[in-house]
């Protein structure tokens, strides 16, 4: 049963390198252990630093991190990029595979969205049965066009309703659009905002999915566990599947990525 899954694995990590290779993506290999300043260790769990002769170093946690350093490091000029590999990530070791683009257009980003979405359905003969999406910049346009505190942003990334209508109050239209389910969300989103960047991809990603059949919810609440992401980001489930098989989004002044778990647990 091991040496199945182990070669299952490998096949389908080639099957996924080859896809996005042929996509226009070019193909990556990184060291699992990386050398880093003083400067950079706040960015880095504390359990998998360690100092060898006055050297710090980390084991990989992050795939997007050690790509940034990378670009960093050789000041390479591509525009995208693909991945393989395992990481260190909550005491467990897992592999990843993803890709990453720099600056890329709404289009694109909903384009390579649609790559992964018809990878995995292929592969694993499963339909995906939602996307949840949202994007940081929404829930600021409503705070500052109503002039609203630090403390309300809070309030909806807490999902605290009850706080949110005491300081507001429960008539304010922005309390009735969060009390709302999210699934009726996106039609007073679109009213509202629309027409503005933020909306871009969203707007994108809803016309694929409407002809795939697959459903697509905007949640204002929605926050990805990855504390980079500041645009927007998203998570898609396969039917039957209660956690993500593949996420991403935009971190980094517009740097757009796509992480897809290939490790048990994950769409294998």
């Amino acid at each position: 049963m091991a040496t199945s899954y182990v070669l299952q694995r490998i096949s389908l990590a080639r099957d996924y390198l080859e896809t996005v290779s042929k996509a226009g993506f070019q193909l990556i290999d990184l060291n699992m252990v990386e050398p880093f300043d003083e400067d950079g260790k706040a960015e880095y769990p504390s359990n998998i630093v360690f100092e060898k002769e006055g050297q710090l170093y980390a084991i990989r946690s992050d795939w997007t991190r050690s790509i940034l350093n990378y670009m960093k490091t050789y000041d390479l000029k591509q525009d995208n990029f693909a991945y393989y590999g395992p990481m260190v990530r909550d005491h467990q070791s897992t592999y990843q595979a993803g890709v990453e683009l720099v600056a890329p257009s709404a289009s694109q980003m909903a384009n390579t969205i649609e790559l992964h979405l018809d990878f995995v359905e292929q592969m694993s003969q499963a339909s995906f049965n939602m996307i949840v999406v949202n994007n940081e910049e929404i829930l600021d346009k409503y705070i500052e066009k109503f002039a609203f505190g630090s403390e309300i942003k809070g309030y909806v990334i807490e999902k605290n309703l009850s706080a949110l209508g005491h300081t507001i109050g429960k008539d304010h239209y922005f309390y009735k659009l969060m009390a709302k389910p999210v699934s009726e969300q996106f039609d007073l989103v679109k009213k509202d905002f629309g027409d503005t960047d933020a909306m871009a991809v969203i707007h994108l990603l809803k016309e694929t999915l409407e002809k795939r059949n697959t459903k697509m919810v905007l949640d204002l609440s929605f926050r990805s566990p990855q504390k980079y992401y500041n645009g927007f980001y998203f998570q898609a489930f396969l039917q039957g599947n209660s956690k993500p098989i593949f996420s991403g989004g935009q971190y980094a002044n517009g740097w757009f990525g796509i992480g897809l778990n290939l490790s048990k647990g994950g769409f294998l």
